[in-house]
């Protein structure tokens, strides 16, 4: 069973190297290893948070007021987390199985870009415009999305929408699409006597 976790746990980078973390306006730029400074960062006027929650209405996921995903079908569920982050799962409806694909949507005209594993030890990029350019073993899912209608779209803000499968127990999960741009969700055990069970 997948299920969001209980207790928020924070990710804390201890690296001095990191000018990143610091605020905007103390941001310095070093050259390589030589530790030369070069300057400050420009103050960047975009945002990586959201500020609206993921909505799941109609069969459409909305994320900041744009569709990321059509035809959601029912047995998928959307658990927010946070005002900028949700867990998307799905319930199944058949047999016990060591290895499930639930559909999650339709993905058509975005541009995306995908991280997935071509080989055990290896993953590469891929991009594309639908679920139909998104190969099994996909790690990470990043979508383009503009705020406000297509038309004159190069003067709208730009978005993204990141989708990353987790572990859960026993279970891994990865993401790929097919042939009709469906964006499919992928659990497994590799092992036959391990089970998915429940919703997740």
């Amino acid at each position: 069973m997948f299920s969001p976790p209980t207790t928020t746990r924070f990710l804390q980078l201890n690296s001095p190297f990191s000018s990143f973390l610091l605020p905007s306006n103390q941001r310095v730029l070093y050259h390589g290893h030589s530790g030369r400074r070069l300057g400050r960062l420009q103050t960047c006027r975009h945002s990586m948070f959201l500020n609206t929650k993921p909505v799941l209405k109609d069969g459409t996921l909305n994320i900041k007021g744009k569709e990321a995903l059509t035809g959601v079908p029912d047995n998928v569920v959307i658990t927010p987390l946070t005002d900028s982050s949700a867990f998307v799962g799905a319930t199944s409806t058949g047999d016990a199985s060591s290895r499930l694909v639930f559909k999650l949507g339709v993905i058509e005209d975005v541009r995306l870009l995908c991280i997935f594993r071509f080989k055990i030890w290896w993953m590469i990029p891929r991009v594309g415009n639908s679920g139909s350019d998104i190969p099994i073993e996909t790690q990470m899912l990043l979508l383009e999305a503009r705020e406000g209608p297509e038309i004159d779209a190069k003067n709208k803000a730009t978005s993204y929408i990141i989708f990353l499968p987790v572990l859960d127990g026993e279970f891994r999960s990865s993401l790929q699409g097919n042939s009709l741009n469906e964006l499919q969700f992928c659990v497994e055990s590799g092992n036959i006597s391990k089970f998915c069970l429940f919703p997740f």
